[in-house]
C-alpha cells in the first residue's frame, strides 16, 4: 500500500485538497451571499405585505364608510333620527349593515348616548373613537366590544348640522386574517397589544400550536421560533397614536421554511457539483503524480543499483530536460563513485607508503586464514628509537627508514607462506601460516636485525623488538591475537628481550581485574558493601569519640575481598570517586545512627588523591550531611600525605572549601611521603595521623621513637592533634602517652568491626 511519505500520493492529495479548499470557500462564500440575499428577499416580501395588507384595510375601511355615509344621507334615516323612532332607525341600521356584511351597526346621538328600540339609555361603548370623529370629521380603528375585537368606522349624520354617529364594524377574527391572508400570501395575526395584555392573540391564520407559542413570545423580535419552526416576522403598528391602554397590531410573518427553500436547492445543487468535482480533480491528479513521480521512481532504482556497487549500468534518456539532467548526473556520478571506491579500497587494505596490508587489510586476511582453523602465528615487530631518527635525520627519512624496512623482512620470509603488513607507524606485523617453523623465522628475523639496514646510501643500525601470539593457543579471533602478541612485544621491551611469547596468565589476570571492576560496580549501585568501624582512644581519659571508617566487601561468590585487592585497581580505572562517595554517604549515615542511640562519634573517611581534584567533592559532602541530618563536625577527612603534594593548587581550594563547612581534615600516613611540616602547616588541616611503620617500633627502637617524638612536639606547636595508628600493644601504648600522643588507634583496643559489634563495643567500655 502506498503511504503518505510516497511524493506520488502527496501530489495527489495535495491538488486534492487544494482544490476541496478552494470548493469549501466557494460553497460557503456563495451560500453566505445567497443566504443574506434570502433574508433581504424575506424582509422586502414582508414590507410588501405590509402595503398589501395597509391597502386592504383601507378598502375595507373605505366600504364601510360609504355604507354608513349612504345611510347617513338617507332622508328617512334622518327623519326616523330627528323624531327618534327608534324602530325605524334600528331597522335601517340592520338592512345596511346585512347588505355590507358588517356584524356591527350602532347609532349614537350628540351627547354620546345610543339610540335604541327599547328606549333605555346606554353610553356609546367607544368614546375615545367617537371624539376622534368630532375632531376630524369622521374616525376608524379597530376596538374589542363585548370581548371581540371590530374594525370600526364613524361618520356623521348631518341635516344639515350633526344631528348624530353612524358606526360601523367588522370583526376581527380568523376569517379576516385568512382573507389578507389569501391576498398577501402571508401568516397573519392580530394581535392585543398594551401592558394589561401584551401580545395576546386575537386572531391569526397559524396552526394552533404556533398561535400558542405565539403569545409567550415578543411580537416586536424579526425572528421567531414558534413551535420548532423559525418565522420571519413584521409588527404593524395600526394606531401610531393610541390613546387607550390597550391597542390591536398586525403581525405579518413567513415562514424560514418557505423563504429558505430555494436556497436549500441550490445548495443542494453545488454540493453535488463540489463532490463531483473533486472527484474528477483526485482522479486527475493522481494520473498527474503519476506522470510526474514515475521518471523518479525509475531514477530511484538506478540510484539503488549504483548503491548496491553495480556502477556499469546504462540508464535511459528521460523527455524532460530536468530528468534528463537528472539522469546525465547520475550517470557520471556512477562513474565517479566507481573509481572512487577503487581508490578507497586501495586505501583501505593498503598502506600507502611501504605497499604492505595496513592493520584493516592485516585483520581481514588473518580473519580469512582462521576460517580453516589450522595452526597461525601472529608475530609484531616494532622498530626500537624510531622516534630518535625521525627527529635526528627528519621525517621524510624516517619514511625512507619505514620502506627499507618493509623490504628486508618480505626477504627474510621469501620462501614461506607469510603475509607482512605494516599496522601503525612503526609497527609491523607477520602472519605464519601452517606448521612452518615459527621458531627458526624468529631466529633468522632477530639474526637478520643484528645487520646494518642500508637505506639511501647510508648505514643504519636498526634494531626491532618481537612479540608473538599462536592460534588457537593464546586466541581463536583475529584482533586477540594481535592484541596478544602486541602486549608480548612490550613486555618484551620493558625486560629488554629481544622477543617474547604471549603469557596467557597474564591475560587471566586482566580479565579477573575486568569482572571484578564490573562487580564492584553492581556492589556499590547495589549497596552491598558494608562499613567497618575501628575506634580512636584518647590516651589521656581513654574515652572514644571517633572512629575511622574502613570498607568491606563480602563476595556472594567469592568470599571475603580484602580492601587492597580491590581498591588499588579502582584507583587505576578511576572507578575509586564512585566507591569513595558510597563511603561518605554511609559514613554519614552511621553516624547519625551512632548519634540517635546516644553516641556522638566522629567518623573518618579515607579520601583519595584523584577525590580531591574533584570539585563536586564539597558539594556531595554538603548534600550527604543534610541527608543525615549530621554536623559537618562528626565527619572527618584523612587525606595521604601524597595527595596534597598534587595538583597542590587545586587540593588546596578545595580543602579550604572543607575547612570553611565545618568538616575536620586530617593528614594520614604522615612520615612515610616526601613532606615536611613546614609544608603541611600550610593546610587547613587540624590533625596528624603517624604512620604504623613508625608506630610499631617506637617502644623497641630509640630512632622510631625519637621520630615520633619530634613529629607530635612539632606538630602540637602548630595545633595539630596527634593520632598514632597501629598500636598492638600496652607497651606501645604507654609509649605513646609518655611522648605526649593526643589519640591511639590499633588492635590493641578493637579491631574494625561492623557498626552494631563497635556499638556494643562502646556500650561495654562505657561499662568498665
Amino acid at each position: 500500500m502506498l503511504s503518505f511519505r510516497s511524493l506520488r500520493v502527496r501530489i495527489a492529495v495535495i491538488m486534492a485538497l487544494l482544490v476541496a479548499l478552494v470548493l469549501t470557500l466557494m460553497v460557503v462564500l456563495v451560500s453566505v451571499a445567497n443566504l443574506r440575499v434570502f433574508y433581504q428577499q424575506g424582509a422586502d416580501e414582508l414590507q410588501r405585505g405590509e402595503y398589501i395588507f395597509r391597502n386592504l384595510l383601507a378598502q375595507h375601511d373605505q366600504q364601510m364608510t360609504q355604507a354608513a355615509q349612504l345611510l347617513a344621507a338617507d332622508f328617512g334615516f334622518r327623519s326616523a333620527l330627528a323624531s327618534r323612532d327608534a324602530p325605524t332607525i334600528m331597522s335601517a341600521l340592520d338592512n345596511q349593515r346585512e347588505r355590507i356584511g358588517a356584524s356591527l351597526a350602532l347609532l349614537s346621538d350628540l351627547d354620546g348616548q345610543l339610540i335604541v328600540d327599547d328606549g333605555v339609555p346606554r353610553v356609546y361603548p367607544f368614546p375615545k373613537l367617537l371624539a376622534d370623529a368630532r375632531r376630524d370629521g369622521q374616525a376608524s380603528g379597530i376596538r374589542l366590544f363585548d370581548g371581540q375585537a371590530y374594525r370600526v368606522v364613524i361618520v356623521p349624520v348631518r341635516a344639515p348640522l350633526t344631528i348624530g354617529w353612524v358606526s360601523m364594524g367588522m370583526p376581527v377574527d380568523d376569517q379576516m386574517a385568512a382573507e389578507f391572508q389569501r391576498l398577501s400570501g402571508l401568516e397573519v395575526s392580530f394581535m392585543l397589544m398594551g401592558s394589561a395584555a401584551q401580545g395576546k392573540v386575537l386572531s391569526s391564520t397559524l396552526p394552533t400550536l404556533v398561535r400558542q407559542a405565539l403569545a409567550t413570545v415578543n411580537p416586536r423580535d424579526e425572528r421567531l421560533h414558534l413551535a420548532g419552526q423559525p418565522y420571519q416576522s413584521r409588527l404593524l403598528v395600526l394606531d401610531q397614536n393610541p390613546t387607550n391602554a390597550e391597542h390591536v397590531d398586525v403581525l405579518l410573518q413567513r415562514s424560514m421554511a418557505d423563504i429558505l427553500a430555494p436556497f436549500y436547492v441550490l445548495l443542494q445543487a453545488m454540493l453535488v457539483l463540489a463532490v463531483l468535482s473533486l472527484i474528477v480533480v483526485a482522479l486527475v491528479s493522481v494520473r498527474i503524480a503519476g506522470v510526474v513521480t514515475r521518471p523518479l521512481h525509475r531514477m530511484v532504482l538506478v540510484a539503488q543499483r549504483i548503491q548496491a556497487g553495480q556502477y556499469a549500468q546504462q540508464i535511459e534518456s528521460l523527455d524532460t530536460v530536468e530528468m534528463a539532467e537528472l539522469g546525465s548526473a547520475l550517470t557520471h556520478m556512477q562513474s565517479a563513485i566507481a573509481a572512487r571506491e577503487d581508490r578507497i579500497l586501495n586505501l583501505l587494505y593498503r598502506d600507502g607508503l611501504t605497499g604492505l596490508h595496513n592493520r584493516a587489510g592485516f585483520i581481514d586476511v588473518l580473519e580469512q586464514r582462521l576460517i580453516s582453523k589450522a595452526a597461525q602465528t601472529v608475530v609484531l615487530v616494532n622498530i626500537d628509537r624510531f622516534q630518535q631518527i625521525n627527529d635526528t635525520l627528519g621525517h621524510p627519512f624516517g619514511d625512507e627508514v619505514l620502506v627499507a624496512f618493509a623490504h628486508q623482512l618480505e626477504r627474510v620470509m621469501v620462501g614461506h607462506t607469510i603475509e607482512v603488513g605494516r599496522l601503525s607507524g612503526d609497527e609491523f606485523a607477520i602472519l605464519i601460516e601452517g606448521s612452518a617453523d615459527w621458531a627458526g623465522l624468529i631466529d633468522r628475523l632477530v639474526a637478520h636485525f643484528e645487520q646494518p639496514l642500508q637505506v639511501m646510501d647510508r648505514s643504519l643500525d636498526v634494531r626491532a623488538t618481537i612479540g608473538y601470539a599462536h592460534y588457537p593457543q593464546h586466541s581463536d579471533r583475529a584482533v586477540g591475537l594481535i592484541c596478544c602478541a602486541d602486549e608480548a612485544m612490550y613486555i618484551a621491551k620493558e625486560k629488554r628481550l629481544r622477543h617474547l611469547v604471549y603469557d596467557p596468565h597474564r591475560q587471566q589476570f586482566q580479565e579477573a581485574h575486568l569482572s571484578l571492576l564490573g562487580e564492584l560496580k553492581h556492589a556499590v549501585e547495589h549497596d552491598e558493601l558494608m562499613l567497618y568501624y575501628q575506634p580512636k582512644v584518647q590516651l589521656s581519659t581513654g574515652q572514644v569519640h571517633e572512629a575511622e571508617a574502613l570498607i568491606r566487601w563480602q563476595h556472594p561468590d567469592r568470599g571475603f575481598i580484602p580492601p587492597n585487592a580491590f581498591i588499588p585497581f579502582a584507583e587505576q580505572t578511576g572507578y575509586i570517586r564512585d566507591l569513595t562517595r558510597w563511603v561518605i554517604r554511609r559514613g554519614c549515615l552511621d553516624a547519625a545512627k551512632m548519634a540517635a542511640v546516644g553516641q556522638q562519634i566522629r567518623v573518618s573517611v579515607n579520601v583519595a588523591t584523584r577525590d580531591l581534584q574533584d570539585a563536586q567533592l564539597p558539594v556531595y559532602i554538603a548534600q550527604c550531611l543534610h541527608e543525615a541530618q549530621l554536623s559537618p563536625t562528626q565527619l572527618c577527612l584523612e587525606i595521604t600525605e601524597s595527595g596534597v603534594m598534587e595538583e597542590s593548587a587545586v587540593v588546596m581550594a578545595h580543602l579550604i572549601q572543607l575547612k570553611d563547612m565545618g568538616v575536620s581534615l586530617s593528614i594520614d600516613d604522615y612520615g612515610t611521603g616526601y613532606s615536611s611540616l613546614a609544608y603541611v602547616r600550610q593546610l587547613p588541616i587540624s590533625e596528624l595521623k603517624i604512620d604504623q611503620s613508625f608506630v610499631r617500633g617506637v617502644a623497641a627502637h630509640n630512632t622510631d621513637a625519637m621520630i615520633v617524638r619530634s613529629t607530635i612536639e612539632l606538630a602540637h606547636s602548630l595545633g595539630f592533634k596527634v593520632v598514632a595508628e597501629g598500636v598492638e600493644t600496652e607497651e606501645i601504648s604507654q609509649v605513646l602517652t609518655h611522648l605526649g600522643c593526643d589519640v591511639a588507634q590499633g588492635y590493641l583496643y578493637a579491631k574494625p568491626l561492623a557498626l552494631p559489634e563497635f556499638l556494643a563495643w562502646l556500650q561495654a567500655r562505657i561499662a568498665q
